[in-house]
């Protein structure tokens, strides 16, 4: 029996079952996390550098709206991107194998936001 390709496996071990078919996907080691992936280190060491720009977006959530900070530029773009190619082949490999692969799927649904992935590589502030 196969079991799950290590790219779809999640952070802890003790989620991933025994034996399961493999979706025919490459394998790769930092999927679990899209921020593990080495084009993402890349763009977040160059944000801890050089922060990107950012803006204030409104968006409703629920019955009322919310405003909350968003970066904007061409880093942001590709690690957004680069979170989305994460999910969508998790989630086919979720689709393919059913839920035996639902914890590396909804993993990657915790993972860090854009924004909050750019912020965790900020330098803090020290304010005296």
């Amino acid at each position: 029996m196969a079991t799950l390709p290590a790219d779809v496996r999640p952070a802890n071990p003790a989620h991933v079952p025994a034996a399961l078919p493999s979706a025919g996907l490459a394998t790769n080691d930092n999927l679990t996390d899209w921020t593990r992936d080495p084009r993402a280190r890349l763009l977040l060491a160059s944000c801890a550098t050089h922060p990107p720009c950012g803006d204030f977006r409104t968006f409703v959530n629920a019955f009322e709206p919310v405003e909350v900070f968003v970066y904007g530029g061409y880093r942001a773009e590709a690690l957004s991107a680069i979170r989305d190619e994460t999910g969508n082949r998790l989630l086919a490999v979720y689709q393919a194998v059913g839920e035996a692969a639902y914890p590396a799927f909804n993993a990657w649904c915790r993972s860090p936001s854009v924004t909050d992935a750019i912020d965790a590589a900020l330098p803090v502030e020290v304010v005296a």
